[in-house]
């Protein structure tokens, strides 16, 4: 089961949205007020459910869907009267007032399922884990840049060049 995280400037407002789901056998592992926290979070995390609402630092709730890495999904809880801003792949908005069972339907779905990104990672050896981490450390060294910027520009040249990532990871090692 994924982590449940809540991301949500109105503290009184994420501790109910806390007590319904965990009402649900639903456990929330943490509460956050703004987007940067979460992004930090994510970085050293593998995936997780973020249930999101307005953020202390003015991010977007789009913005910070965009900027998670592979593995996060988010749902907005979006305020009646905003428009959805379209398709955004780990992105799922809930208008408020939100049906409470929808809303508790929702993030069991999304927490009961395994993200393709830690199933990729547990069937990658120590090996490949070791080429994928010294391709990232040039791109770093090169550009500089952070490991998550790194990491997605690898991901970026394969998806590109229909190489497979460990395989743009080894072009990068030998042109070194």
């Amino acid at each position: 089961m994924r982590e449940i995280i809540i991301a949500s400037a109105n503290e009184r407002a994420a501790e109910s949205i806390k007590n319904i789901l965990q009402a649900e056998s639903l456990f929330v592992s943490n509460i956050y007020a703004s987007g940067s926290e979460i992004l930090s979070y994510a970085s050293i995390r593998p995936d997780a459910v973020i249930i999101c609402g307005k953020l202390s630092d003015g991010m977007s709730a789009l913005t910070l869907a965009d900027m998670l890495p592979n593995g996060f999904d988010l749902i907005w809880l979006m305020p009646s009267g905003v428009f959805s801003p379209g398709f955004v792949s780990n992105l799922i908005t809930l208008n408020m007032p939100v049906n409470r069972m929808d809303f508790v339907n929702t993030v069991r779905v999304l927490s009961a399922t395994v993200s393709e990104k830690y199933e990729r990672k547990s069937v990658r050896s120590a090996n490949d884990e070791d080429l994928l981490t010294k391709a990232k450390q040039i791109l770093m060294e090169r550009h500089l840049i952070s490991e998550r910027e790194a990491h997605k520009l690898i991901q970026r040249k394969s998806m590109e060049t229909g190489i497979k990532l460990l395989d743009v990871a080894r072009l990068i090692i030998e042109e070194q």
